[in-house]
């Protein structure tokens, strides 16, 4: 039996790691009518050999695994709503997925069709967006590797999200930007909740706003930038629209209102 029977939608979160990917699936996943799971088995696999109900099963017992313990990552507890048995009438289902699996995703054309022939809904995905200086600068702080490194890794992801909104129309491929989402929820969600085809709720928006505390926090800020990299960096924004905001310095504000703080809620 499918785990969600009145299912209209499907989403997929992509993006680069450290770009919000993690607290944008929990804030949709606090709605209502959704449930996000973050990252299953199945999209990490690429749903092989797995179908419809089979899907949907994994992103319910993550979802609600996740849910029981808080949906932790990285330090901070990332959980907005209720378990998705505690919800009725879930008309879209999702996934934030594995942040590699973004590069592969892109190479595979028959992928999404399959999916959604499988899932006899519509796919649509979400771009998460956070300013290149941060990510970049986070995902070296994380991993340890060079600045140089990431940078590269971070622009071959934008690479192939663009490569997705190429093939897929306008109506399956979003984009959310970060700052977008701390600066203004309420329009952020209700916009987000559009493009999935669903309405936003005013219960929702509140335990969102709850949630999401501002006080600053620039990742870049926390490392040294070369001229080679700053220059590295500069050139790939230049190459995407939907960076030009982040145009600058690192010490520039362009495109940061405000992040969560280091005690236990998401960033």
């Amino acid at each position: 039996m499918q785990p969600f029977p009145e299912l209209a939608g499907f989403a997929l979160i992509v993006g680069n790691a450290r770009s919000g990917s993690t607290l944008m699936g929990a804030v949709l996943d606090g709605h209502p009518r959704m449930v996000i799971a973050n990252e299953t088995t199945a999209s990490a696999t690429f749903w092989r050999g797995l179908d419809g109900p089979a899907i949907l099963q994994e992103v319910w017992d993550n979802a609600e695994r996740n849910a029981a313990i808080g949906r932790p990552s990285e330090g901070y507890s990332y959980q907005v709503g209720p378990p998705p048995s505690r919800k009725q009438d879930v008309t879209i289902a999702g996934d934030k997925i594995f942040n590699p699996a973004t590069l592969l995703l892109h190479g595979d054309h028959g992928l999404i069709p399959s999916l959604e022939d499988r899932l006899a809904v519509p796919v649509r995905l979400i771009y998460a967006i956070r300013n290149p200086f941060d990510t970049i600068a986070t995902m070296h702080r994380r991993s340890g590797a060079s600045i140089a490194d990431r940078i590269r890794w971070y622009f071959m992801h934008c690479d192939a999200a663009e490569a997705l909104r190429g093939r897929l129309p306008a109506e399956k491929f979003t984009e959310s930007h970060h700052d977008d989402l701390l600066a203004d929820p309420a329009a952020e969600i209700a916009r987000l909740c559009g493009f999935l085809g669903a309405t936003a709720d005013v219960d929702h928006l509140h335990a969102v706003r709850k949630t999401l505390f501002s006080s600053p926090r620039r990742t870049r800020s926390q490392v040294d930038w070369t001229t080679t990299d700053l220059e590295a960096v500069r050139a790939g924004i230049a190459r995407f629209r939907c960076l030009e905001r982040y145009a600058g310095r690192p010490d520039d504000r362009a495109g940061y209102h405000a992040e969560m703080p280091g005690s236990g809620r998401a960033t």
